[in-house]
């Protein structure tokens, strides 16, 4: 029986016999690595659960040259700590490699989506990220077995792809979905601890000026379909980038002039009816879908080739630092200047408002659709006078 200090010049040097041998190390009792007349070595922990008269145990750790000399060490001290403190290392094993059989990450998201998640205004975009960023990469692992390096890898593809921002989003869904596993105990602890986030994320306050709008207008205008109708849809409903683009035909009702947005599609996932002014009518009338889908050039997938077409859009326009949100922010700014109530703007923007609250909001149905269709008649009025001037803005 071979007992040394275990060193890596000195397990190198172990050689096959013509049986298993174990030699052990000097400096952490019940610490050994099998050596097999093939070559291969092991490392392994055996201790007692209690005194001499009960049986060894030996607690496999891995090969040695896949696990490292102080890994292996690390693993060894742990499991004779657990020992020590009256757990035995092997069954505790045992029962891991059953968790991994089962808790499958995709299982648990369907879960925490239905009785955490679908309790909050971002269900619909938080599930987008899973279904999209999340679950392509880790849905048919077990939540047991992942680890702080899985996460990293997530957000590392999510930048690559250039939405260093959405990268941050998916961070965020992974920690509040892995914090709940938490709450449950289904883990002790989240592989998203001590992540920071991906990007610095600057607060946004950018509203257009008319004549930054009027280039915006005449510059999506003179844009092919589908990117340029998306632009002056965005600009004339106030609706979001995601939303506009995966307008349907089958969603408007040109007889009462509505855009009726579902429920799946909406990003705090409740139905909003948009009043379609005279020129949305118009811009989605000169529209050439190939399918349902009115703003795109497949009848499968809605428009993705937003950078590209956004950089061509700026430089014929001559606007720089702003992007398409910045059109609904300019849009509830004009409206606020015109007289406009808060709660209304809020309705048409689909967002839970914060002047209605309390008592009041839970009793206050009212959608003041016509309200809203005054607001959206302004403001479109008023996007098509900029389109249609003349004087030199550049």
């Amino acid at each position: 029986m071979a007992k040394f200090k275990f060193t890596k010049t000195a397990l190198d040097s172990l050689t096959p016999q013509e049986r298993d041998y174990i030699a052990w190390d000097t400096e952490l009792p019940g610490f050994g690595c099998k050596v097999t007349p093939a070559g291969r070595k092991v490392f392994l922990v055996q201790y007692r659960m209690g005194g001499r008269s009960s049986s060894v145990r030996k607690l496999t750790i891995g090969p040695f040259g896949t696990v490292t000399l102080q890994q292996a060490r690390e693993q060894a001290t742990r499991a004779l700590g657990k020992r020590a403190e009256g757990t035995d290392p092997q069954t505790e094993k045992r029962e891991m490699r059953a968790k991994i059989g089962k808790d499958r990450v995709r299982d648990l998201v369907a879960d925490f989506l239905d009785k955490h998640a679908s309790r909050n205004r971002s269900a619909a975009e938080t599930k987008r990220i899973f279904d999209r960023d999340i679950l392509p990469h880790i849905g048919a692992r077990s939540v047991h077995e992942l680890r702080k390096r899985d996460i990293i890898d997530i957000l590392h593809r999510v930048e690559e792809r250039g939405a260093a921002t959405m990268a941050n989003r998916v961070l965020a869904a992974a920690r509040k979905f892995f914090n709940w596993l938490v709450s449950r105990a289904i883990l002790e602890t989240s592989p998203c601890s001590g992540i920071g986030a991906p990007s610095k994320e600057n607060s946004r306050d950018r509203c257009l000026t008319d004549d930054e709008l009027c280039r915006i207008l005449k510059a999506a205008q003179a844009t092919p379909f589908p990117y340029g109708p998306i632009v002056l849809l965005l600009a004339h409903t106030g609706q979001r980038r995601e939303e506009v683009a995966g307008l349907r035909r089958s969603e408007i009702n040109t007889a009462s002039a509505v855009w009726q947005l579902p429920a799946t599609r909406a990003k705090n996932g409740k139905p909003h009816d948009v009043h379609l002014t005279q020129a949305a009518l118009e811009i989605i009338a000169g529209c050439t879908p190939v399918g349902d889908l009115l703003l795109s050039l497949s009848a499968e997938k809605p428009f993705q080739g937003w950078s590209k077409c956004k950089s061509e859009l700026d430089k014929s326009a001559k606007a720089h630092n702003w992007r398409l949100h910045d059109l609904r922010r300019t849009m509830v700014t004009y409206m606020a200047r015109a007289g406009i109530a808060q709660h209304v703007s809020d309705r048409i923007l689909n967002h839970k408002s914060g002047v209605i609250s309390g008592v009041a909001a839970v009793y206050q149905q009212h959608e003041f659709r016509e309200e809203r269709k005054e607001a959206l008649e302004k403001w479109s009025a008023h996007l098509v006078a900029l389109a249609l001037r003349d004087d030199d803005v550049n």
